[in-house]
């Protein structure tokens, strides 16, 4: 009876092990499974999907409004990317316009102080653009190159830019204008990786009037070119930081 009771123990002990082993296996497996899934993911994701969550349209107006007034080209892309979706013509509820949904009477004052009128269709995406480039120069140069009081008074008005200073901390500011810089930021850090190779110095005869050329303000957020491998880690770095906005505060 003991010899039966031992070899009971015996064959439960080794029926462990092998459901164990199993278990053990389907484990690996699992892991293996999700490992090749995260990595093909990670290194694919950028490639397949990266061009239509951060598109680049209208890059010549782009290169030839930022190089007007020194300002960064991949900060510019990231605004017009939040602000309008590159739809030129974008109309928010308050009656902002175009792709850098510019406010009529900041469009109309930007354009005639700076550009002594010479736009005249607010909705085209080259008026627009060069417009919402001198309102963002502008607010660089009141604020000292400080980029995020700078999107913040793009977005809320001096007045939230102020109190942003003040405390130094965006719990101060109403939400949408508290989210506004990360997500501007972040979604730069993409195109400054993604796209380097496509913002290049314009060929555009255009220029400023004086005496507004001999007061341009200098770059003030400088172009980081990456190398072709850095690419999809700095992809997937403002891309994270682009979704988790709302919790990254400057």
């Amino acid at each position: 009876m003991k010899i039966l009771l031992d070899f009971v123990d015996l064959f439960n002990y080794f029926g462990t092990i092998y459901l164990m082993r199993k278990k053990i296996q389907s484990i690996v497996a699992v892991v293996l499974v999700v490992g090749v899934f995260g990595l093909a993911v990670y290194q694919f994701f950028p490639t397949i999907f990266a061009d239509d969550i951060y598109p680049l349209e209208y890059v010549d107006e782009i290169n030839k409004c930022a190089d007007l007034f020194g300002v960064d080209k991949p900060l510019l892309a990231a605004l017009i990317l939040k602000e309008s979706g590159f739809n030129a013509r974008a109309v928010s509820r308050a009656g902002a316009m175009g792709l850098t949904q510019l406010m009529p009477r900041t469009a109309q004052g930007v354009n005639d102080r700076v550009f002594e009128g010479r736009f005249t269709d607010y909705f085209d995406p080259e008026s627009n653009i060069c417009i919402g480039t001198a309102h963002l120069a502008g607010l660089l140069g009141t604020y000292g190159g400080d980029v995020t009081a700078s999107l913040i008074a793009y977005n809320g008005g001096d007045g939230a830019a102020q109190r942003y200073l003040a405390a130094r901390d965006t719990s101060v500011l109403v939400t949408e204008t508290r989210l506004y810089s990360p997500k501007i930021l972040a979604a730069r850090e993409v195109y400054a990786s993604m796209y380097a190779d496509r913002f290049t110095p314009s060929k555009s005869e255009f220029v400023l009037p004086d005496p507004i050329t001999n007061k341009l303000p200098p770059v003030l957020v400088r172009l980081d070119v990456k190398k072709p491998e850095d690419k999809t880690k700095d992809f997937w770095k403002g891309f994270i930081k682009d979704v988790f906005a709302r919790f990254i505060k400057q």
